[in-house]
């Protein structure tokens, strides 16, 4: 396994949050483990998981007034009770490192942004992310995976939740991609980090997820030194906190969409028509 697998394990297993931007603020004290099996879904809850029930435009353009600095991957426009909606999620690169030593390396990086735009105003910014693979001399990707973004109102108070799902790769062996789940409701956010499933053999990627995809932070960690070619954590995320204070259906929510998209890295795969982000 390359040595960059090995550095990202280790920065998420000591907690950190890698290149996003607003992140909330670091819990002072970590929780003791605790079961976390998926709870039942109810009816209203699977019937939004599909999307936002109202009109959703999704052109892959951008409104007019709002820049998009790069390619553009995805463009989003519905209505809910704040007023008009806007999402644009485009990418940037790939682009060579600039310092000498960083010779041969490259970095991709990728932008969401969602807008509001009441009656009668103008298009104002309600959240924004930002996110990267950098100092990658092998092959990357970087790009949310095809089919994944989900506008939703799971809590049915009017304002719709915003998903992204994405993936982030940089890998010359069989070592997983590793993969983020960042949900807003207006400014606020949560989010699931973690890594993808990846086998090459013959084993479908659906029968490597493990059945409780949390937590990364309550593994034995010398186990996890030990585990050159990270199948201790594939399909799996760090931790749930950053849920705590969200409605329920939020992260039983979030649990479904892990499970089904952890399961989509295919290793061998080397462009998606859809939206392509491997170089």
């Amino acid at each position: 396994m390359h040595p960059l697998f090995l550095l990202t394990l280790g920065v998420l297993l000591l907690g950190a949050a890698a290149c996003e931007s607003n992140q909330q603020p670091a819990e002072k004290a970590r929780d003791a483990p605790t079961a976390v099996a998926p709870p039942r879904t109810t009816q209203a809850e699977a019937q939004a998981s599909g999307g936002w029930h109202g009109a959703v435009d999704t052109t892959r353009q951008a409104p007019a007034g709002i820049a998009v600095k790069g390619k553009l991957l995805e463009a989003r426009r519905w209505t809910d009770e704040a007023g008009e909606n806007a999402l644009v999620v485009y990418r940037t690169g790939p682009a060579a490192e600039k310092r000498p030593e960083m010779e041969g390396e490259q970095f991709v990086e990728l932008f969401a942004r969602q807008y509001v735009r009441p009656p009668g105003g103008a298009w104002r910014e309600l959240w924004r992310l930002q996110d990267a693979v950098r100092k990658c001399p092998f092959d990357m990707w970087l790009g949310t995976l095809p089919r994944s973004t989900r506008i939703t109102d799971l809590d049915a108070d009017g304002t719709t939740e915003t998903t992204l799902v994405y993936k982030l790769t940089c890998r010359s062996d069989v070592s997983p991609s590793n993969l983020k789940l960042v949900m807003h409701e207006g400014p606020t956010k949560y989010a699931l980090r973690g890594y993808m499933v990846v086998t090459p053999d013959s084993v479908p990627l659906a029968q490597r997820m493990p059945a409780n995809a949390c937590c990364i932070d309550t593994l034995d960690r010398k186990a996890l030194a030990n585990d050159l070619l990270g199948f201790a954590v594939m399909g799996r995320y760090e931790n749930e906190k950053e849920f705590r204070a969200a409605p329920p259906a939020f992260l039983r929510f979030a649990r479904r969409q892990w499970q089904r998209w952890a399961a989509q890295d295919q290793y061998w795969q080397l462009a998606d028509a859809e939206n392509d982000g491997v170089y």
